[in-house]
């Protein structure tokens, strides 16, 4: 059974509940599945594989909207059975998880039906139905009930799923499908959400219980013990099916430097299934806190009119410092298929799509409000990478340096980006929906023909390469148990592109937790340049809007007093602009360059600072 984000069914196969008679967790595919393609429109329920993505494994899923044939309005049943209930008893219940794919088009409708006959016609005029509209839900799968019990003594039983009565959404997924009757009374230790590392001083000791019971509970314990037990009985009205959050009165008072190695626990009255009561869970507390960098991750593809405005996000999010910003394309000569299928849960839905650390999407221009909340997060370690040519490889080592303890699934990942991608194929041409401006204003792209051409555009932060292919990183690239102190390295040997330019090239690796595709933290180096040595170097270089046609400008951060010369020439290596400034002190500037009475080309901007040459290409229309 795959871990699930609320993960209500892991314990059906060990016999803790009374009776299971029918239950499908996709893992297989959907052979136990009728499909029937109503609308015929050619699209049908499938059982596709997310096990890269949010770790939810193989779904059933059925699509509102398809990126080759857009606007779909889904008619679409999948039926199981039949199947025999004809020795239950009790309170019988089919049950599943259910979420819209993509939170920011979540609008899906769909119905669960039950019932003594397999036909479509009969399974709609069955009594025992569930419909809904399934809205938002966090990004989360979200337990869903029907109480079948008036089927018992039936031994031809049939269940069905419709997906039906919206359109232009996105997908539509259900996992861990189960018939069975409820134990009268279990409550479930859910997660423990409180940090892993933590600031010394108070501590609340938090999470999620769920009522896997057939009765409301109206109270139960509630204890947490690491090595001293702190027990409190909790008032709460839980309903069959519910999940509670919980804060536990008696707060943990953390001292720098100390491990607490917990066991949070419930306690239930007439509790039947105690294997589900208890987590253990390890909160550090560090007197020393690690940089946080947030991984931004961008969706997109040339094909897609709207993904301007992704580029533009990115591009805007450069002058924050501790910020990496990666384009996962799609669909075109720049994409990398592992990483173009993996992303796709953790940033769901249409292009562009934006997500940092894999844990908050949402659209590209959310950017900066998506930053600062994740910016605050503690990390558990510092991450650095360094790189090594060996012939036709880059050796690229990702080291952790850990100041809290971790037991777990842990892992170190790695991405190479290439800025400055250009191509001269079809391919590379730009559709641009910003055109004419209708659409408002995109950062110079209103100004730019739809689509751009190949030859006029400029790519940055183009993934181009994913550690052994793996998003969330090798399996076992990490011990399962890490003490504080500890330093731990991986290597990944990644093939050199034969398009790539190396002195465009940077180097990010991550720290993931391999169970939930979290980015704890973070780091990057570019070529020619160690961890060290980049930050040495005194300044880094962006142009932007990039291509363009009227101003665009030329940004240099320094983290030192420098003198700055920028210079910008055409293709014939002619000077056509050329700015000098003195001793200016650590910080951003901003040097405006208005492009329009440029020759439409390529141009190359030279940056100097301190005797340190930085160049990049600049796209004028």
């Amino acid at each position: 059974m795959k871990k699930l984000l609320i993960p209500v069914l892991a314990l059906m196969a060990t016999g803790a509940y009374a009776q299971t008679y029918f239950e499908d967790d996709f893992s297989g595919g959907a052979g136990a599945w009728t499909m029937t393609d109503s609308d015929g429109d050619g699209f049908d329920w499938e059982a596709v594989d997310y096990a890269s993505g949010d770790g939810q494994g193989n779904v059933a899923t059925s699509a509102s909207w398809d990126s080759g044939e857009g606007v779909l309005t889904p008619d679409n049943w999948m039926v199981a059975g039949p199947f025999d209930m004809s020795g239950a008893t009790g309170t019988v219940m089919l049950q599943w998880v259910a979420k819209a794919q993509d939170p920011d088009w979540d609008a899906e409708v769909y119905s669960a039906y039950a019932g003594t006959s397999g036909a479509i016609a009969d399974l709609m005029a069955s009594p025992y139905s569930f419909s809904e509209t399934i809205g938002a839900t966090g990004g989360e799968y979200v337990l869903r009930s029907l109480d079948v019990s008036a089927l018992s003594g039936e031994s031809d039983v049939y269940i069905a799923f419709r997906h039906h009565d919206c359109s232009d959404q996105f997908r539509f997924n259900i996992d861990d499908v189960v018939v069975r009757t409820l134990l009268d009374w279990d409550l479930k230790m859910v997660s423990v959400t409180t940090a892993a590392v933590v600031e010394e001083g108070t501590v609340a000791i938090t999470g999620t219980v769920q009522n896997n019971g057939a009765n409301e509970i109206t109270s139960f314990d509630l204890d947490w013990n690491d090595g001293t037990s702190h027990n409190e009985t909790i008032t709460a009205t839980i309903a069959s099916g519910e999940v509670y959050t919980f804060s536990h009165p008696t707060s943990l008072s953390a001292t720098s430097g100390t491990a607490y190695d917990m066991e949070v626990c419930v306690d239930l009255a007439s509790d039947g299934d105690a294997t589900n009561d208890c987590i253990d869970h390890i909160v550090s507390c560090v007197a020393e806190i690690p940089t946080k960098y947030v991984v931004g991750e961008e969706k997109t593809g040339t094909w897609c009119g709207w993904c301007p405005r992704g580029a533009v996000a990115l591009e805007g999010m450069e002058s924050e410092p501790l910020w990496i910003g990666i384009a996962v394309h799609n669909g075109d000569p720049m994409t990398v298929a592992a990483y173009d299928t993996g992303i796709n849960t953790y940033v769901p839905g249409g292009y562009p799509g934006g997500g940092v650390d894999r844990v908050i999407p949402g659209d590209p221009s959310n950017f900066p409000t998506m930053y600062a909340e994740r910016s605050s997060h503690i990390p558990p370690a510092s991450v650095s990478v360094t790189y090594e040519e060996v012939g036709a490889n880059i050796e690229v080592t990702v080291t952790a340096d850990f100041v809290g303890a971790l037991s777990g699934d842990y892992r170190l990942a790695a991405v190479v980006t290439e800025n400055e991608v250009t191509g001269t194929a079809s391919g590379y041409n730009q559709a641009n929906y910003y055109s004419g401006g209708g659409a408002g204003d995109m950062g110079g792209y209103e100004d730019l023909a739809d689509p751009v051409p190949a030859a006029d555009m400029v790519y940055d932060h183009v993934a181009r390469a994913l550690g052994n292919n793996e998003i969330l990183g090798d399996a076992g690239s990490l011990p399962a148990t890490i003490d504080a102190g500890s330093s731990e390295s991986y290597t990944y040997t990644i093939a050199k592109g034969a398009e790539w330019e190396l002195n465009h090239l940077h180097f990010v690796g991550m720290l993931v937790d391999g169970s939930t595709g979290e980015i704890l933290n973070a780091g990057q180096s570019a070529f020619g340049f160690d961890a060290i040595e980049e930050i040495e170097a005194g300044f880094e270089l962006s142009v932007f809007p990039n291509p363009s046609n009227a101003l665009t400008y030329v940004k240099v951060s320094l983290i030192e007093t420098s003198d700055v010369n920028v210079e910008i020439y055409n293709a014939l290596g002619e000077l056509v602009y050329s700015k000098n400034t003195q001793n200016l002190t650590s910080g951003d500037y901003i040097y405006s360059v208005d492009v329009s009475a440029f020759s439409a080309g390529m141009y190359t901007v030279r940056t100097v600072v301190n005797n340190t040459v930085q160049t990049a290409k600049l796209s004028v229309q």
